[in-house]
């Protein structure tokens, strides 16, 4: 990856921080993109990359992102589109369906859901002509379901499905879009019911940062991978949502960005 440029959303902590830390430990310069300023740049020091403030929920923000990258390092080589939020935040209580608010659902979809197409939408033009790798985080709750949140697993199946779609559109390209499943990982959208449950099979943002980097790296187009602790990954065929390792992914395991 020396001399490669990065783009990750969702950069300035958890999975996305540690996906641009080993970005740029393989060589590669990495825009890291965020609302968190303050962590954003600190981490964009530690790398020697750039902090570039995005809002992946606003199409004209992630737009200006990708532009300032190609200004500033150079067209992405490879793109993490990691941003997520779960519906409500780590300290609050579970809502059923019915109570949760339309503005908690509009944010929930605009990170999740808009900020993946918002990315490929952006990034692709770019990208097409020297060829890449986009990944977008979604989840094992994308593939299963997620009985406490329901909208976070209806992005996550959504954002499977788009990753698909689309990669099945370019195929013959130089462009490879593919997704990542993770199971639980220790990050701060973690709900603090859950974690006063113990131990429900979270692994590092590091582990799972190291699946990320190697799909970006060699992934094929359109697959689909998942990451459960303990395991070897494993890909979901579309036609085949089961697979080694599926009994144990079940609801109570949750990705975290």
């Amino acid at each position: 990856m020396r001399d490669k440029i990065g783009f990750v959303t969702g950069a300035a902590s958890g999975i996305g921080a540690e996906v641009s830390r080993q970005l740029a430990a393989a060589g590669a310069r990495v825009a890291v993109c965020d609302l968190n300023e303050a962590a954003g740049m600190e981490l964009a020091r530690e790398l020697n990359g750039e902090f570039i403030r995005c809002d992946v929920a606003d199409y004209a923000s992630l737009e200006a992102a990708v532009s300032r990258c190609v200004d500033s390092l150079g067209v992405p080589d490879f793109a993490h589109l990691n941003a997520g939020v779960m519906t409500v935040g780590a300290g609050e209580s579970f809502l059923p369906i019915e109570d949760v608010s339309l503005a908690q659902y509009r944010r929930i979809m605009g990170v999740n859901l808009d900020g993946v197409f918002n990315g490929l939408k952006a990034l692709i033009p770019h990208m097409r002509e020297n060829g890449g790798a986009i990944t977008a985080t979604s989840s094992i709750a994308g593939l299963n379901g997620l009985p406490f949140d329901p909208l976070y697993a209806t992005t996550k199946h959504a954002v499977v499905g788009l990753v698909r779609s689309v990669a099945a559109a370019n195929q013959g390209t130089d462009i490879r879009i593919n997704a990542i499943c993770p199971g639980g990982v220790d990050t701060n959208i973690i709900p603090d019911a859950l974690r006063a449950g113990g131990d429900f099979g979270m692994m590092t943002p590091a582990t799972m940062a190291a699946e990320v980097v190697d799909l970006l790296q060699q992934g094929a187009n359109g697959e689909v991978r998942v990451k459960l602790k303990d395991q070897p990954a494993f890909v979901v065929d579309a036609a085949d949502l089961s697979g080694p390792g599926s009994a144990n992914a079940a609801s109570g395991l949750v990705a975290d960005d």
